[in-house]
This record gives structure tokens, C-alpha cells and sequence, in this order.
């Protein structure tokens, strides 16, 4: 089902210009401009976003953001407002906006945006962030195994997100009542790693001096998602496979086994084939594991996804640090974007957090970003390369290249036709 959006400005040719771009990226919108009437829209239908200018005849944007938290308190509201009316901007977002967009903008930074503030479905506290080819193919395979009971092996580099997406699993499955216990194979020693995991019975080894529950037994009913499976010991190796192989585990010091029921979600950095060939990894527990494997891309392959992933992070820590509110400037965000994240996800959450720290004014600037200066290509160079690919993996076939980058037909002819011009 397509996201909504409510869209009110008193410019006929600009409401028209905008729900037409926004349709294009798949929304459905519901574009007016008199307020009575998107009041009386909204108080007969649920709405993911709403978008609104701030200066308006008759009632303000400001009056109708009031009309609207009255009516459904939590929706995203985004405000259209002139370029350099930084009060009018600042004032919006004390009196509950979720956003604001500078006239005059493009519809990329529209799409930023709303791709950064627009409602989930209600299917709990959605973190995942990626509206990204690759990362749509992703969600869409955790759609499908969230349901079921299958084990799942993520694989992916370091900073990608294997724990938040072993977590969104958990909690849409049917085990999102019971437990989510996490570990990872490569934080403990070898002995330490299984008493941990298994548990123990007293007099086990010294120190033990009454019984333990290891972490499968207290994930029971739940989710185990246990990182690092790579550098698990070949010893622990064995215990694993018979947990899923027999659904029961034998404590330290017991020789009596002990009944769970866990859905185990592994993951792991390191290629397993190889570490298989090398004899460091049983090949039973990887065929066992690889039921499922999900490989998660890194972020130079989704850099799509920065804005909104830069947006999300800037607005989490602001509010954890009371910093009020900061904004990255355009050059910023271009300098995120073209910039390869060795450290993925992860590095771009501390970059944001150092930024949003050390800045002293409203606006982030590149320097405060502390990246180093990159000879890179253009945003427009990166894209006309993403349109190309595409297009020659659908082996030329326009219709189908323009679906996949989420465009429509007139629109790609037009880009592939300013792109060849450039190459000329």
C-alpha cells in the first residue's frame, strides 16, 4: 500500500508540480490549496506526512499545524518556507514541525526530506533506515523470514547493522514477546564463551559455586543472535550444532541435556566458505547456518540511503545531548554522500555525533564533519553512473530500468539523453 501524503500551499502551479514528483516516487498525495478542505481531509483519513507552506491566506501554516496536532498528534509535518526565513524556520520547529524545507529547493531534496521523516506502517519501533535498490531487496527478505523460524545467517562487513537487523526480525516475528539475548564469539575466551552460553552446574571448575543458566537458556521461547560466529571455537562449533540440530543444550559440569526453544540468528563478517577450506570452521554447523544467509551492502553501495541515515542520527543525538536543533548545510550532505565509509553505518553515526558536538552555530559545515578532502566524482556524475548500470543490466530495456530506479519513462529518456550530451 502506497504511503500518503497531504500537500497544502495556496501556489496552484507548485502543489501540481510537487504531487506529480512526489507520485513518481510511489506516494499516493491528496494536494490542496484551502485549508478548510485539507482539515476536512484529515480528520476523515490517516496520512503518513503532510507538507504545508508557512505563509498562507487566510489561516497560517502555524495555525493549521496546531489544527492538525489536535487531530492526530504524532503525524510528520514538513514546512515549505521562503529561502533566508531562517525565524520562520526556527519557529516551525518549536511549535512541533517535524521538518523544514528552503524555497527554493529540488525535488531530490524533497525526497530527502520525506524519506526522512514520513511514517512506517504500525508494525512497532522501525529502525532500519534505506530506501536504496539493494537495500529494498534486503527489507524485503526480512519481510518474508521474520515470519517463519528459520535460522539466519547475516553476512556482511563490519558497521553494516547485522544487530539491528537480527533485532527487527525478533521483533516482528513470533517471538517478540520472549527474549532477544545477544553475544558475540569474539568479546570472551574460549571457556568463559561457553559457560556463558551453555551454563553450569556447581563444582564445574572452581569458582562455580552454585548453577548457572547460560544465555540460550535464558533466550528461551526467543531470539539468540549470536555475532561473530566466525571466530567461534571449534569446540563451541560442535555445542552450536547440536543446539540446532536437537534443540537442547548440556550445561558445564552436567551430562544431563537441557530442552530450548531459540531462534538462532548468526552473523559474521568473515567468509565462512574460506574459513571452511582452512579447516577452522565445521562444514556441517555452515550448512546448518546457512539457511538463510542475508548479505547486508555496505554504505558506498547505498548512498542513496546517507541523507536519510544523516538526518536520523543528527536528530537522535541533538535530542540525547539537548543540543536543540542543527541542520546540515547542502555541502555537507554532498560530501557525506560522495565519501566511501570504510566503517559503514556505524562510522556515519560517530561522524554525526562529532559533528553535531563540536558545532557551535545551526548549520554543520564540511569542516565540522572532519572527513578528509576527497577528489571524488559529482553527485551528478554518481548518479548518471547508477543510470547507466542499471540500464545496462536491464540489457537496455527503458520500461524496466526506469521502474527499478523508481522514475518514470519520460524522465529517464531525459536523463540518459543529458548524460550522453555530457559525455560528448
Amino acid at each position: 500500500m502506497k504511503q500518503k501524503i497531504l500537500l497544502l500551499d495556496d501556489e496552484a502551479s507548485l502543489i501540481k508540480w510537487l504531487s506529480y514528483a512526489l507520485e513518481q516516487k510511489g506516494y499516493s498525495v491528496f494536494a490542496t490549496t484551502d485549508t478548510k478542505d485539507a482539515i476536512a481531509e484529515i480528520k476523515k483519513e490517516r496520512f503518513d506526512l503532510i507538507i504545508s507552506d508557512v505563509r498562507m491566506p487566510g489561516i497560517d501554516g502555524f495555525e493549521f499545524l496546531k489544527t492538525v496536532r489536535a487531530i492526530q498528534p504524532r503525524i510528520p509535518f514538513i514546512f515549505i518556507t521562503a529561502y533566508g526565513s531562517m525565524d520562520s524556520a526556527i519557529n516551525a520547529l518549536r511549535d512541533r514541525a517535524s521538518d523544514y524545507i528552503l524555497k527554493p529547493f529540488s525535488i531530490d531534496e524533497l525526497d530527502v526530506r520525506v524519506r526522512a521523516n514520513i511514517s512506517r506502517p504500525e508494525q512497532g519501533p522501525v529502525k532500519i533506515i534505506g530506501t536504496s535498490r539493494c537495500m529494498k531487496v534486503v527489507l524485503n527478505m526480512l519481510d518474508k523470514i521474520a515470519v517463519t523460524d528459520s535460522t539466519v545467517l547475516l553476512l556482511g562487513e563490519s558497521g553494516t547493522g547485522k544487530e539491528l537487523f537480527a533485532r527487527e526480525i525478533h521483533h516482528r516475528s513470533k517471538r517478540a514477546k520472549c527474549n532477544f539475548v545477544t553475544l558475540s564469539c569474539a568479546a570472551l575466551p574460549e571457556t568463559l564463551l561457553e559457560s556463558e552460553l551453555f551454563g553450569y552446574k556447581k563444582g564445574a571448575f572452581t569458582g562455580a559455586s552454585g548453577d548457572k543458566d547460560g544465555l540460550f537458556k535464558v533466550a528461551d521461547r526467543g531470539t539468540f543472535f549470536l555475532d561473530e560466529i566466525g571466530d567461534a571455537p571449534l569446540a563451541i562449533q560442535v555445542k552450536i550444532l547440536r543446539l540446532l540440530e536437537e534443540r537442547e543444550i548440556v550445561p558445564l559440569g552436567s551430562t544431563k541435556p537441557s530442552r530450548v526453544d531459540v531462534r538462532l540468528i548468526a552473523a559474521t563478517n568473515k567468509d565462512l566458505a574460506e574459513e571452511l577450506k582452512r579447516g577452522r570452521f565445521r562444514e556441517d554447523l555452515y550448512y546448518r547456518l546457512n539457511v538463510i544467509p542475508v548479505v547486508l551492502p555496505p554504505l558506498r553501495q547505498r548512498r542513496d540511503d546517507v541523507p536519510a541515515l544523516a538526518e536520523f542520527f543528527l536528530r537522535q543525538i541533538c535530542e540525547r545531548e539537548d543540543l536543540g536543533e542543527r541542520k546540515l548545510l547542502k555541502d555537507s550532505m554532498d560530501m557525506l554522500q560522495r565519501y566511501d565509509w570504510p566503517g559503514n553505518v556505524r562510522e556515519l553515526r560517530h561522524v554525526i555525533e562529532r559533528a553535531a558536538i563540536l558545532s557551535d552555530s545551526y548549520h554543520i559545515k564540511t569542516e565540522h564533519l572532519g572527513l578528509p578532502k576527497i577528489k571524488a566524482k559529482s553527485l551528478t556524475e554518481l548518479q548518471e553512473d547508477e543510470i547507466r548500470r542499471v540500464v545496462k543490466e536491464c540489457d537496455g530495456n527503458i520500461t524496466r530500468a526506469a521502474k527499478i530506479l523508481g522514475v518514470a519513462r519520460a524522465t529517464l529518456y531525459r536523463r540518459l539523453k543529458q548524460t550522453n550530451k555530457r559525455k560528448k
